[in-house]
């Protein structure tokens, strides 16, 4: 399977895998996990649209400091893809935002052990996912909503004039 120019290797650890490592390809697309277990190499293939966003965690560190980290979170905890580890926290909110617009997933943020969504989903985000989607022409499926800026009165102090020829 050829890899696409867009997609994104990343080396993680997980403990269940054999020699402790996994390999995550990720696109736009879809998500490939790669690991060998019980001498068996796997291949794990999920499409992006399986997870239920980009999430933020905040932990604390061993030296007394907080920790963040940005991972794709999925139903199965063995799915779940740690995306960015770091202790800044201007760079995590960028990598946070970064990686949900480029999977166009939600923003998801932990507290109290729950997962919560932090802003509204954009209305494209939401005629992509809805499953009326695949019965529409493919143009109203991927359409932009309107700004309402841009929706004021077109004309305004004009007066009509009408000619009775």
């Amino acid at each position: 399977m050829p890899i696409k120019a867009e997609a994104v290797m990343l080396s993680q650890h997980d403990a269940r895998a054999e020699g402790g490592t996994r390999h995550v390809r990720v696109s736009r697309s879809e998500i490939l996990i790669l690991r060998r277990f019980a001498g068996v190499d796997m291949r794990i293939l999920a499409p992006v649209a399986a997870y239920r966003g980009v999430a933020l965690s905040v932990e604390t560190a061993r030296d007394g400091g907080l920790a963040f980290r940005v991972s794709l979170a999925h139903a199965d905890p063995d799915l779940d893809v740690v995306l960015a580890e770091t202790k800044d926290s201007d760079t995590v909110a960028a990598d946070w935002s970064y990686w949900a617009d480029y999977l166009a997933l939600p923003r998801i943020a932990e507290s109290d052990g729950e997962m919560r969504e932090v802003g509204a989903a954009r209305a494209t985000f939401a005629r992509r996912r809805n499953p009326v989607a695949k019965r529409r022409p493919r143009f109203l499926a991927r359409r932009k909503c309107g700004e309402p800026a841009r929706a004021g009165v077109v004309f305004s102090d004009e007066r009509e004039i009408i000619c009775y020829e």
